[in-house]
């Protein structure tokens, strides 16, 4: 069963990546994996029906799933890109920006596909997913920078860190600098703009539940979309990367 968990995300995998040239015409569609499955020859003796169903038996939520894989398939390579890395940062900020353009390098040949990301996670429907994937890339940032954190400090440093690097993403989509310098210049002042989250404890401490009781979140911290609430916590002057 774990064999055919781990074939089944791989197919995930190769599909997603195989569509990506596809997404900045066709968007995070079905056509699009579609037209990524027959550069690959992904069961090309099937016809195009048969291979939608094969599709859709992979990700049944359509694009939102499209782009969780994608962003995951990303958390796997800045793991693999850090890991290399012989001489690291030895001060957390240092840590966590150098992960923060290690992924954003990785994405730049997939500028286009990530821009069109932004207005389908921004969607209501897709919040709690929008959250489950910028939790795991924020957590898998923090992990690689060596944090063992398990009590409050665990969730406040994961949500400084997703107002920190959201903003960036943001800032990096339209940066036409060469080798994208002004928004490293951008990431310094973001890590050194952040110190103080006491205001954010309540809608912190709800968070830490929502993965159960999503709709009791919402409701508290009145936000429509991860981005609404991002906006919220970018408010704050100071931050927990320390």
């Amino acid at each position: 069963m774990k064999k055919k968990l781990f074939d089944n995300n791989q197919i995930r995998f190769d599909l997603i990546k195989a569509m990506l040239t596809h997404v900045p015409f066709d968007g995070w569609t079905w056509e699009s994996m579609e037209q990524g499955a027959k550069d690959i020859g992904f069961e090309k003796k099937k016809t195009p029906s048969s291979r939608i169903k094969i599709f859709k038996g992979l990700f049944k939520n359509g694009s939102i799933d499209f782009i969780d894989f994608f962003s995951e398939m990303i958390d796997l390579e800045v793991k693999k890109k850090y890991e290399l890395i012989e001489s690291k940062p030895e001060r957390i900020p240092e840590k966590i920006k150098k992960i923060i353009l290690i992924r954003l390098n990785l994405c730049e040949k997939y500028k286009e596909a990530v821009r069109s990301s932004i207005s389908l996670t921004a969607i209501p429907k897709n919040t709690k997913t929008s959250f489950n994937i910028l939790y795991r890339t924020c957590n898998s940032m923090w992990r690689m920078a060596g944090d063992k954190s398990t009590d409050f400090s665990f969730y406040t440093r994961r949500m400084s860190l997703a107002a920190v690097y959201t903003s960036t993403l943001l800032f990096w989509l339209n940066d036409k600098s060469n080798d994208n310098v002004e928004t490293e210049f951008f990431l310094d002042r973001r890590l050194n703009d952040i110190s103080k989250i006491s205001s954010l404890k309540k809608p912190f401490s709800e968070f830490k539940k929502y993965t159960n009781n999503f709709d009791l979140i919402k409701n508290n911290i009145k936000i429509k979309s991860v981005f609404s609430f991002l906006r919220k916590i970018n408010n704050i002057k100071n931050s927990s990367i320390s």
